[in-house]
């Protein structure tokens, strides 16, 4: 089940919290939403999980999530895996390479022990995943500001083009 859904929106990082299957179709239903007026997405191993794992669970839903497949990706954890020889990918970790630095009090993978938390009705537990989330979108925002010169000028890691046939 999707935990949180997140993006950019007007500077602004934006996260959708699920903790039922309801909130999660309510999730999706927003995030298809978003994605209409999305130009472009950025993300950090998009490819091999986010993408699959949204597509998988708005199936599940019988969501119609198709526009994803039309907006160009950017996966930056890709890009620095061709491009950068680092003893770690994971975005804090190239964050904090890059100089910049994100004050968290735990990491994603504690987000599991916060979701059984949130079950047991701990409402803390679900504001620290959102707040999680939006710290990371902001990581990728000023990882992607920091690289973008570079993934522009490699030509390697553009953004996907549409399946559509012209």
């Amino acid at each position: 089940m999707i935990v949180a859904i997140g993006l950019l929106k007007d500077e602004k990082p934006e996260v959708r919290f699920a903790g039922t299957f309801q909130e999660e179709r309510e999730a999706l239903e927003w995030f298809c939403r978003e994605l209409e007026n999305c130009t472009t997405l950025v993300t950090w191993n998009g490819a091999e999980f986010d993408v699959p794992f949204l597509f998988t669970r708005a199936i599940f839903h019988n969501i119609d999530i198709s526009k994803l497949l039309e907006i160009p990706m950017l996966d930056l954890y890709e890009w620095c895996r061709g491009h950068m020889l680092l003893s770690s990918y994971k975005l804090e970790s190239v964050g904090r390479f890059l100089g910049i630095n994100k004050s968290t009090m735990f990491h994603g993978s504690d987000v599991l022990t916060l979701f059984k938390l949130v079950e047991q009705g701990d409402f803390e537990a679900r504001k620290l995943i959102v707040e999680h989330c939006k710290e990371d979108i902001v990581l990728l925002k000023l990882v992607y500001e920091r690289l973008k010169p570079l993934v522009e000028r490699s030509g390697w890691g553009s953004p996907r083009k549409s399946s559509k046939k012209e």
